[in-house]
């Protein structure tokens, strides 16, 4: 098995059809579909079904594109390490952010550093703590932005920001709850709309309030809680950080008054030392932006 089939595999997987692989790869169609059937022949089992002039994959085609999606990205990776010896501070600097992060700080920090390494390229991966996690235990990203609570032993983490939690929603949704700060009590009857991961979190801080919450929506990220609340389907319970100024139009913010349900955002690394030149000059940076905090 070849580097150039993996590439080959995945440009038709992602194009849909051999003519548009090839057109993407500037090769004939010919040697591309000799390719695939030399590749399907060495692992012993079919990748691809027709369905007219396009390809699905087969159950072992899905899990060899991720396999294949992954190796690449470590080739990708082992380059850019190399080219980084040779450039200096020139280099692609990997990192997965949570959507929590990825429009509001992270910019800021983000803006700061590469006008001061304006050389530096950079792949962004999102995902929500735990996928990240995983992305960077696997080698393929460098840095996580991420946010508490996780636990990772083996890993390096820096503590960056520590923010409440809000409340967030159309106005009438907070009518006789008062302008200031609320309790977890205060919300119980309020229809909510938060992301998976707080939802246990939530639900204990209910308790411990003597309450049950009232979720009407469970999501996958921070994004997706503010539209909704924002088109009134009810309150979202999003980290301040999630919450930009734009985003506040027409909408209520109240801080939750507890401090069990505080976060906060931190970089995660596999080990500072083992860090390419270009990562470790943002994870300094990221040090500087905690002591300015």
């Amino acid at each position: 098995m070849e580097i150039r089939q993996l590439t080959y595999f995945t440009a038709v997987v992602e194009e849909g059809t051999v003519t548009g692989a090839a057109k993407r790869l500037n090769m004939t169609q010919p040697p591309l579909t000799a390719q695939l059937h030399a590749l399907e022949s060495e692992l012993g089992c079919r990748l691809f079904a027709h369905e007219g002039r396009r390809l699905r994959l087969t159950e072992a085609g899905h899990a060899f594109y991720q396999r294949a999606h992954t190796i690449l990205g470590l080739c990708d990776a082992a380059e850019g390490e190399m080219s980084e010896y040779r450039q200096g501070t020139a280099g692609t600097l990997r990192l997965g952010v949570v959507s929590s992060v990825s429009s509001t700080v992270f910019l800021a920090w983000l803006g700061r550093f590469s006008a001061q390494y304006p050389a530096v390229r950079y792949d962004l991966s999102a995902g929500n703590t735990y996928q990240l996690l995983t992305q960077l235990g696997a080698g393929q990203i460098d840095i996580a932005l991420a946010r508490t609570p996780f636990s990772a032993p083996e890993l390096t983490v820096l503590p960056l920001r520590r923010e409440a939690m809000l409340a967030v929603g159309q106005p009438a949704f907070f009518a006789g709850l008062g302008a200031q700060k609320l309790s977890v009590a205060a919300l119980a009857e309020t229809p909510l709309i938060l992301y998976r991961r707080w939802e246990s979190v939530l639900r204990s801080r209910f308790e411990a309030a003597g309450c049950t919450p009232r979720v009407f929506c469970r999501n996958e990220d921070a994004q997706t809680t503010l539209a909704l609340a924002q088109k009134g389907f009810g309150v979202g319970i999003l980290p301040a950080s999630a919450v930009p100024e734009q985003a506040q139009n027409g909408l209520a913010v109240r801080e939750i008054d507890d401090a069990g349900l505080a976060t906060e955002i931190a970089a995660v690394c596999r080990a500072e030392k083992l860090l390419p030149q270009c990562a470790r000059l943002f994870w300094q940076s990221l040090r500087g932006e905690k002591s300015g905090v």
